[in-house]
């Protein structure tokens, strides 16, 4: 049994479209009670063990999407955001509860940064965890356009629920000619999006799932998300801090399980 409060591990990369560059995190919150010398049918049978069930699937959506942080350079990661979010996020067992967007009027400084995060989702963690996701050095200064992008699993002790956010933050972030990266004022945007996985998705398709999801631990999905949040073009890494229902529903057939993994 692993207990991971909460671990975040980050990822940079180039993106397509709205934004130059996008850095990525993943936290896991609370219990992770898989057993993971079941067979793989029953990691996605047995709710307990539904915490690996759901780290596989992202792992396997982002693989689907050829987003693949710990291996791929920055922009060939850029390219493919969109598609391991779209992947993900359609995951016939992963049910939407809750999607909003809203505008975030920054001052510059990551002090108000966090703490209007934290006061419009009402979400210390998640505030918390975007923060830290802000580069501190930027190398190459034309890049100004960034994504920060968190997806959050959560496992409560003593549940067998689990839960996913996918939280973003598209803003602008400069740096100077010593490479310290800040922000400057303006008006960025967030969106968040709160999913529930449906036990009785993946109990009943656990065989089909089986054969096509490698099985991926809670600690190893963290690690596949992980690469340096410095953005640069020789890949260096640097350290450091800027300045500024419970009912079982029924499914027709297989053709949606089926189409998803294909």
């Amino acid at each position: 049994m692993l207990l991971i409060k909460t671990v975040a591990l980050l990822c940079s990369a180039t993106a397509a479209m709205a934004a130059n560059a996008v850095v990525s995190g993943a936290i896991f919150v609370g219990e992770d009670t898989t057993d993971y010398t079941n067979n793989k049918v029953d990691i996605f049978r047995n709710p307990e063990n539904h915490a690996a069930a759901a780290a596989s699937i992202l792992v396997y959506s982002a693989a689907n999407a050829d987003f693949s942080p710990a291996t791929q350079e920055p922009k060939a990661l850029g390219q493919t955001l969109d598609a391991f979010i779209q992947k993900a996020s359609t995951f016939p067992g992963f049910v939407l509860e809750y999607s909003k967007e809203e505008s975030l009027a920054l001052n510059g400084t990551l002090i108000q940064f966090e703490e209007l995060i934290r006061k419009q989702l009402e979400d210390p963690l998640i505030a918390r965890g975007l923060r830290d996701l802000i580069p501190g050095y930027i190398q190459d200064q034309s890049v100004t356009e960034w994504i920060l992008s968190l997806v959050v699993a959560n496992k409560p002790e003593n549940s067998d629920a689990v839960s996913l956010q996918f939280a973003r933050v598209s803003l602008t972030i400069h740096s100077d000619k010593t490479q310290t990266a800040y922000i400057p004022e303006q008006n960025a945007r967030i969106t968040l999006a709160g999913y529930k996985t449906n036990t009785g998705f993946l109990s009943s398709y656990a065989d089909r799932l089986a054969q096509s999801i490698k099985i991926v631990s809670v600690p190893s999905f963290l690690v596949y998300f992980a690469s340096p949040k410095v953005f640069s073009e020789n890949e260096q890494t640097q350290s450091g801090s800027t300045s500024c229902s419970q009912s079982r529903p029924i499914f027709k057939n297989r053709q949606t399980v089926m189409s998803w993994l294909f």
